[in-house]
């Protein structure tokens, strides 16, 4: 989510609110919550209203636009736009690119043109929409013949604005919500989808909130977005607590690594404690359970827990059983090899903009 910011030589003061792609944005509240100037009410949303066939059991699905499209073909998606305030909002409504940007999805700048917003139109791209009210528009996406293989990100936007700048008024606000586009492009069926969850390293933040940062891997061929829940048993007087909601708004690109953090209730005592998580993107699912103990001061990194599977990399087919020694050593040696890089990256920030750095209030 940006910062509003104010644009040079414009001889007026503009400021941009993206709001959460595929959630309502506020306008007279910026990003972090406060309350923006002029207090003129102006909000909008958007939400898709259909899924394609073979993923209306993909909750990811439901949010987004997820799908695999063969070259020379055209698809449609209905979505709907809506207007919360108590006056008529003139809408535009356009696509643009995305990128996967430090495990962030972010839209790109208007200006940059190309795949897969060159692809893609709108039945009404500008509207005005009334009072309390919404309107239901078709995005129609038409991929090229010659379009080559692989995945594009994007994003399809509805824009509002507050009045011009004028002598009296200096200040005008854009407002844009969106939806995420995730096009896998390609002869032949959809590329699979896959992660594992490494690690998990127990932590306490400048305040001494407890903490658990999930060390994510996407071993699979399209993009992924995370949701879950941990929750902890067996532990000091036989304690047990959660779920506990993991933080949103990691993306993780095939190939690459994130780390998902959960924060937990402060009143919890060190440990230590029987862990469990569950993640999810999409319709894949994996789970992790293990033992961990949270570090007794604040600003500090634990040892990571022990999982009670070890992690695939760690397990070729066909050789647990004559592996089990080595490997416990092993999850052992890389235990003692984690903490070090904990200690060398510093402890874990009371707040922040990046999944390192959880913010106990959120």
């Amino acid at each position: 989510m940006a910062r509003p910011h104010a644009l040079p030589r414009l001889g007026a003061l503009v400021l941009l609110i993206l709001g959460a792609i595929g959630a309502p944005a506020h306008a007279d509240h910026d990003p972090r919550g406060r309350r923006a100037d002029p207090p003129e009410r102006s909000t909008i949303g958007i939400r898709l209203l259909e899924a394609s066939s073979n993923r209306r059991d993909d909750p990811r699905a439901r949010l987004y636009i997820v799908d695999h499209i063969n070259p020379g073909t055209t698809i449609s998606r209905r979505f709907e736009v809506r207007n919360g305030s108590d006056t008529t909002r003139a809408i535009r409504v356009y696509a643009g690119g995305a990128e996967i940007r430090k495990n962030a999805f972010t839209p790109l700048p208007e200006r940059v043109t190309g795949e897969p917003a060159s692809w893609i139109t709108v039945d009404r791209p500008r509207l005005a929409v009334p009072p309390r009210s919404s309107v239901t528009l078709k995005a129609t996406i038409s991929i090229p013949e010659n379009a080559t293989e692989g995945e594009r990100y994007g994003v399809l936007l509805a824009e509002t604005s507050s009045e011009g700048p004028s002598p009296q008024k200096n200040l005008r606000m854009i407002s844009r919500v969106g939806i995420r586009l995730y096009l896998d492009i390609g002869p032949g069926g959809d590329r699979p989808s896959d992660f594992e969850i490494e690690r998990l390293t127990p932590g306490r933040t400048e305040t001494g909130m407890p903490v658990v940062k999930a060390t994510v891997r996407n071993t699979g061929e399209r993009a992924l977005d995370f949701e879950g829940r941990m929750w902890l048993s067996d532990g000091p007087g036989g304690l047990s607590a959660g779920p506990f909601p993991a933080q949103v708004g990691t993306t993780v690109a095939p190939g690459g690594t994130a780390p998902v953090m959960v924060v937990l209730d402060e009143r919890l005592p060190d440990g230590p404690w029987g862990v469990k998580l569950e993640l999810r993107s999409g319709q894949v699912e994996r789970t992790v359970t293990g033992t961990l103990t949270f570090p007794a001061k604040p600003s500090s990194w634990g040892l990571p827990a022990f999982l009670d599977e070890a992690p695939s990399w760690l397990l070729p087919a066909g050789a647990v059983t004559a592996l089990a020694l080595p490997v416990a050593l092993v999850v052992r040696a890389r235990r003692r090899s984690a903490a070090r890089d904990a200690r060398q990256a510093g402890p874990p920030a009371a707040g922040g903009d990046g999944p390192d750095a959880p913010d106990a209030g959120t």
